[in-house]
């Protein structure tokens, strides 16, 4: 069964996610709405996020906060996303099952520069695997991609690789989420790109602060573990708050 976001353990789940990297925060948030012993680091990348938006979804609601800036006027926008908007028709969809009902990014081939290509959708392990901030990161991360090539070729040229990137989103729709934005301002019309992973994990960390804070004030006033803060129900520790703190 999926697990799910609880007080009992966000802390846990916070703590785990503190010294890792943005893509390795992204695999373990959306291991706690995967079936139990999935490997999602393995899924599309719309997959990913689907389990992130059912995760966020099921925790903190279907609403999502958001702060942006137009980019023709420069106008900062404050908006609110549905988990409903983010999910790409047809996402995840493309995936295909592979050995022992393992699901598997979807291939395509394409002829770029006399070459044919095969290619898949990029996972979150592709995402983990190259260091954004390294030299041609993009190069390395659109190289993970490729499956096959024919002729062999000892380098791909650049522009092969980023005809395959122009082809990934249709092979992959939702592994970039975006929605639709008006300025209000200057009546531009744009589409935004969402980072979900980052959302959720900036809510789950908002979480997991208020309650150490809660465990903090009650096990100084009234000497509690915190296992036995965290189980005393929410409506029931605020009363407590409030009495202490009065």
């Amino acid at each position: 069964m999926p697990w799910a976001l609880t007080e009992t353990n966000v802390l846990d789940v916070w703590e785990s996610g503190l010294g890792s990297t943005p893509a390795g925060r992204a695999v373990l948030l959306a291991s706690m709405a995967a079936p139990a012993g999935q490997d999602v680091a393995d899924l599309p990348l719309s997959m990913l996020n689907a389990l992130l938006l059912h995760l966020r979804s099921g925790a903190f609601g279907n609403l999502l906060p958001c702060v942006t800036d137009c980019p023709e006027c420069g106008e900062s926008l404050d908006v609110t996303v549905s988990t409903d908007e983010l999910r790409a028709p047809g996402a995840g969809r493309t995936a295909e099952p592979g050995p022992g009902g393992r699901t598997e990014p979807a291939v395509a081939t394409l002829t770029s520069h006399g070459m044919d290509i095969t290619f898949r959708a990029l996972t979150a392990r592709d995402v983990q695997a190259v260091d954004p901030t390294a030299p041609r990161a993009r190069r390395h991360l659109l190289l993970r991609c490729v499956l096959h090539v024919s002729p062999p070729a000892d380098e791909l040229p650049d522009e092969v690789l980023e005809d395959i990137a122009r082809r990934l989103p249709g092979l992959d729709p939702g592994a970039d989420p975006l929605f639709t934005l008006d300025c209000p301002q200057c009546a531009h019309r744009w589409q935004a790109p969402l980072d979900i992973a980052d959302h959720l994990w900036t809510d789950v960390s908002g979480y997991a602060h208020r309650l150490l804070h809660e465990v903090h004030a009650l096990a100084r006033t009234y000497g509690w573990t915190e296992a036995e803060v965290l189980a005393v129900g929410p409506l029931r520790r605020r009363f407590y708050l409030e009495a202490s703190a009065g």
